[in-house]
């Protein structure tokens, strides 16, 4: 699977982690997967958008 590498604020980072924790819980903790599940509704949400602002 491709890998995606970023650099986020500590701000950012801490409201992510926070969000897991309470999402997943502090032992399952798994920022990737979190991540993974808010691109994917984030580009479901916009890809339409942009391929209707294109046409």
């Amino acid at each position: 699977m491709p890998k995606v590498e970023v650099e986020i604020s500590p701000e950012l980072n801490d409201r992510l982690m926070e969000y897991v924790a309470k999402n997943r819980g502090v032992l399952y903790c798994q920022k990737s997967e979190v991540i993974i599940e808010a691109i994917k509704e984030y580009l479901d949400r916009n890809e339409r958008k942009v391929r209707l602002a294109h046409l």
